[in-house]
């Protein structure tokens, strides 16, 4: 027995699942834009050396996270911003990435002090 799905359209019938997921899906998108997990892992062959040192986290509102290992790293990127925003706005179009925040990955910074 194949799964069915009554409808909430007024028809009442119900109808395969298969049949309809399409629909499904397509109300319940979120505008995930694929581009974002593009350039996580594309990283180091898109942005200039220096920034090689951070981690892309993701892209929300426009706005790329990028973790550093120390506050020394991000001092120094936070000078290179408009060079790392040049070999965005390359590869995926302007608007794209709209601002880069930095942030320290503590969590780092402890492992390499314990060394």
């Amino acid at each position: 027995m194949r799964a069915k799905y009554l409808r909430t359209d007024g028809d009442r019938q119900p109808e395969e699942i298969s049949a309809i997921i399409g629909t499904v899906i397509e109300h319940a998108s979120v505008g995930v834009d694929i581009r974002h997990g593009d350039l996580v892992s594309r990283w180091a062959e898109i942005v200039p050396a220096d920034w090689r040192f951070g981690t892309p986290v993701g892209v929300r509102d426009h706005t790329l996270l990028v973790t550093v290992p120390d506050g020394a790293t991000a001092s120094l990127l936070r000078y290179q911003t408009s060079a790392a925003m040049a070999a965005i706005d390359r590869e995926y179009g302007q608007g794209f990435v709209r601002s880069i925040r930095l942030s320290v990955d503590r969590h780092s910074d402890r492992e390499s002090q314990a060394k």
